[in-house]
């Protein structure tokens, strides 16, 4: 797969997941979706930057930056799988268990699996511990000092 293809590849499934968010916000108050609105614009003019690069002599990522792996292109299709149903399934319950536990699980989970050292227990704890942190500080700089609310989740009400 070379780096042409995986730019290309890239910007899609980024674009499909903005618009997946996109169709998704439900904002409480009326100034509440301005702050996600313009990331999420932002993003989405970022990526179809990249995406159009792609196509010139000046893309992202030229043919030979990439090193040199032993790994197999099976391998590294299937991990990219496993971390794109990650975030699909991350984005489509963001709504229904909130950002709290969606966040900490999403986190984590992608942490554990890029990690490369599934079995190893220490390995899960810091993935958890991880997600944890990151989740912690999106909430507190979002939720409370930015006052944008986050989902808290359907099942939670």
């Amino acid at each position: 797969m070379g780096a042409t293809f995986r730019d290309r590849l890239g910007s899609l499934i980024m674009l499909a997941f903005i618009v997946v968010l996109w169709v998704q916000r439900d904002y409480t108050t009326p100034f509440g979706g301005i702050f996600p609105d313009r990331i999420m614009i932002i993003m989405a003019a970022f990526i179809v930057m990249t995406l159009i690069l792609s196509f010139t002599p000046y893309r992202v990522m030229k043919e030979g930056d990439e090193k040199q792996e032993p790994e197999t292109e099976g391998k590294r299709w299937l991990e990219m799988t496993v971390v794109i149903a990650i975030m699909l399934l991350w984005v489509l319950l963001l709504r229904y268990a909130g950002f709290a536990l969606t966040g900490v699980v999403g986190f984590g989970s992608i942490a554990w699996y890029i990690s490369g050292e599934r079995k190893n227990w220490r390995m899960i704890v810091k993935a958890v511990a991880l997600g944890l942190v990151i989740t912690y500080l999106i909430v507190f700089i979002f939720g409370y000092l930015l006052q944008v609310p986050l989902p808290q989740g359907e099942i939670f009400d």
